[in-house]
């Protein structure tokens, strides 16, 4: 079972931009309203001080970099996950390229902004005390359901890794 390798790395990042583009298209339609870039670069700089937990993440001080930090960071746990969804679909024999399961897998990834991040951030489970604005448990579920339809395509261009 060879799944560590520079397929299926590049199966994650082409996972986690089709999540991103997608995203984009569904900010720009209104359909979604998602949490600051910014902020999210500030509780990822603020877990790696050890101090994960906030009232309201955006009452924070800034960092230097934010954006320069959420991005290779979303990547990072993009690819990570793409590697374990590689590594359960080798583990039950089945294939990557299976719309079905591609889209399970994402959904069910919700359960990390859903679970833990979003009440870190002070903003409750599933974002319900989200800030004025956003709709955190829409956006969230829908941009996961994006990176199910990237792990899918990726899966499918690139073939089985």
């Amino acid at each position: 079972m060879a799944v560590l390798n520079m397929r299926s790395i590049f199966i994650g990042v082409l996972a986690t931009l089709t999540m991103d583009l997608l995203s984009a298209v569904a900010y720009k339609l209104r359909l979604t309203a998602p949490l600051a870039p910014n902020l999210i670069g500030r509780w990822f700089a603020s877990v790696a001080r050890a101090q994960p937990i906030h009232a309201d993440i955006a009452r924070e001080a800034s960092v230097h970099h934010e954006l320069a930090i959420a991005m290779p960071v979303h990547y990072a746990i993009g690819v990570t996950l793409a590697l374990f969804y590689l590594i359960a679909m080798a583990a039950l024999g089945w294939t990557p390229r299976s719309l079905g399961a591609a889209l399970a897998f994402g959904l069910c990834t919700n359960v990390f902004p859903w679970l833990l991040m979003f009440p870190a951030m002070g903003y409750g489970f599933f974002g319900v005390h989200g800030p004025e604005g956003t709709r955190l448990f829409l956006s969230s579920l829908m941009s996961h359901v994006f990176y199910g339809v990237g792990l899918w395509l990726a899966a499918s261009i690139l073939g089985p890794a």
